[in-house]
């Protein structure tokens, strides 16, 4: 055949052939290496999965860090079929049927699914139905007539609860209507039923409604357009990129709505301002951020197969689709994923919650197809611009200045009790800095570490302090800690100058326990300096009892000011870091390069 074509089309410069081979060579690459990753973490589902039929647990995945099993595990259904589609191991069927098993457990006479044995929470019933309907679409045809009525009578179920139930007024965030969304597609295009496709179309509306002129989705937050002090949104990066928008995506393109279609595509362009250049999510302020991994969020799916549907149309997203890739490889080890990039070195565990969520993703991926690749593309995280950009819905600047990123958040917007776990950023704080060649310089989130969802969060191991890593201003009183990073309503200016852009910060010092502010006279003033060769912070002198804490990440710190150093790490993003602390008795200026 290559003798023939070659005689066919001699005449035509070898170039040609080479540029033409080069690509096929590169794409089939792309897809091998996407299809490695991807039976790594099956294969390492398989070893962890229960098989002793005498354990209670049957069918159900060990996990080293929670040391329970999480009752979502049947999510793995559909990536367990994938992976028997592509080597015809009969391993992987055998694994699903268990895990079918495991679901009986947890599976409600109504057809519901609980979220675990510890929890009455129904609504991941919706994931539960979309992966098993996706198992039937795309390989109904190639599974053993016993397992796949078993699949189809469990998807079935579950699909006409959250028909019934999730609709608009369920007592769930946005995440859950975008679940339901997709549900009420699959079902529509499998069977054939209008009355689950106007379900579909009706939640697809809504969650339309949701989205912010900067093509943020609100809703992560009851109710769904509720506004804080600030007039900010409840609005969750993770949330938004790894499970919100790739169902919306995924049901718009199943029900044929070209328009709903257009709109997410676009409103994934303008997320792409919050993706980071190593393939990271920019989460520092999420209003449910205590389930931030660097990657996207503890228990959600993740956006790379969302990435290569959209790569049909936008080559942006396949350069996107990518560098997710890049990431999720670089936290894998011994076939599972890591909730960040440092969990290993710091002696943290995985929670398989992260594996078998993020195939069911990486399956879409190999299903929707790797797009052939272009050169490599620059993403809006590659500019080197020096500007800022401001987002009143969650007030908060992304600001760049040469391979410098950086976010400052006055975010406002809780949805718990501090004390629950909801401490995420605010204050005016530099919640993330970011150089490109470099990474993560400072990477914050919450202030405070506790467990909200306790069968979501994994608890550190306290072999390195577990400490936050947001930049702040902080004393103590008689054990209460007061922290600026706390505060719900900074002053905050920001402009551009010259070959920089400079900010002006003027924080209280707030109570985690309280809410409150010890002494409402009291203000640390932070002048930060960003430009192309590095960013300088100023902060006035206060008292000797108030410290500067600055959790490094990466990078050189240059300063005359005297500090003490502690190594620390932090499970939520999941870096480590040298925590800088000075004394407020004084004028401190630092710079970090």
């Amino acid at each position: 055949m290559s003798i023939y074509l070659l005689s066919r089309v001699g005449c035509l410069p070898a170039r040609f052939f080479l540029v033409f081979f080069a690509g096929i060579l590169c794409y089939n690459n792309r897809v091998d290496k996407y299809k490695r990753l991807f039976l790594e973490w099956c294969d390492a589902l398989v070893e962890a999965q229960i098989k002793d039929k005498k354990d209670k647990d049957f069918g159900g995945f060990r996990c080293d860090a929670c040391d329970f099993t999480h009752g979502r595990a049947d999510n793995a259904v559909y990536p367990f079929v994938c992976a028997y589609d592509l080597t015809g191991e009969e391993k992987y069927l055998a694994a699903a049927e268990r895990l079918l098993v495991f679901r009986k457990r947890l599976t409600l006479f109504s057809g519901a699914v609980q979220n675990d044995f510890t929890s009455e929470w129904k609504g991941i019933t919706a994931f539960s139905a979309i992966n098993l309907m996706k198992t039937l679409l795309y390989f109904g045809e190639k599974l053993p007539r016993g397992l796949k009525s078993k699949i189809e009578r469990c998807a079935k179920r579950s699909a006409r609860w959250v028909h019934r139930n999730m609709v608009v007024g369920f007592p769930a965030y946005v995440n859950y209507y975008c679940a339901s969304a997709l549900v009420n597609a699959l079902y529509a295009g499998l069977y054939h039923d209008e009355a689950y496709a106007e379900s579909a179309r009706a939640l697809l509306s809504y969650c339309l409604g949701l989205f912010t002129e900067n093509g943020l989705l609100a809703g992560e937050g009851k109710p769904h357009d509720a506004r804080s002090p600030k007039g900010c949104l409840p609005i969750d990066i993770g949330y938004i990129a790894e499970e919100s928008m790739p169902c919306l995506i995924h049901a718009a393109a199943i029900l044929g709505e070209k328009e709903a279609s257009a709109h997410l595509a676009e409103c994934a362009k303008k997320q792409l301002d919050f993706f980071l250049p190593d393939g990271g999510w920019d989460n520092t302020f999420g209003v449910r951020n205590n389930k931030w991994t660097y990657y996207g969020s503890r228990t959600s799916d993740g956006c790379i197969g969302a990435f290569c549907e959209l790569a049909k149309v936008e080559p942006l997203f396949a350069e996107a689709a990518e560098r997710v890739y890049e990431i999720l490889r670089k936290c894998t080890s011994n076939g599972k994923l890591y909730g960040g990039m440092q969990y290993v070195e710091n002696g943290e565990k995985p929670c398989v919650h992260h594996t078998f969520c993020h195939a069911c993703s990486l399956a879409d991926a190999l299903h929707f197809g790797i797009s052939e690749p272009d050169p490599r593309l620059a993403l809006p995280c590659d500019e080197a611009a020096i500007g800022f950009r401001f987002y009143p819905e969650i007030n908060t600047y992304k600001i760049r200045a040469g391979r410098y990123l950086a976010t400052l958040t006055g975010y406002d917007f809780v949805t718990h009790a501090f004390s629950n776990g909801a401490t995420h950023a605010g204050g005016g704080t530099l919640s993330l800095l970011y150089k490109q060649g470099a990474g993560a310089m400072i990477a914050g989130s919450v202030y405070e570490y506790k467990r909200s969802e306790k069968n979501n969060m994994q608890i550190p191991s306290g072999k390195k302090k577990h400490a936050s890593l947001l930049l702040r201003a902080e004393y103590e009183k008689e054990g209460v800690k007061y922290a600026t990073c706390l505060d719900p309503a900074p002053e905050i200016s920001v402009l551009t100058e010259g070959e920089g852009v400079t900010a002006q910060v003027r924080a209280r010092f707030f109570s985690a326990e309280t809410r409150t502010a010890e002494k409402e006279d009291l203000f640390a003033e932070f002048r930060y300096r960003f430009t192309p060769k590095g960013v300088t912070l100023t902060v006035g002198k206060l008292s000797e009892s108030i410290r500067l804490i600055l959790p490094l990440v990466a990078g050189d710190l240059i300063t005359k000011s005297l500090f003490a150093k502690e190594p620390v790490f932090f499970l939520t993003g999941g870096f480590s870091a040298d925590e800088c602390a000075f004394s407020l008795g004084e004028d401190v200026t630092l710079t970090i390069v």
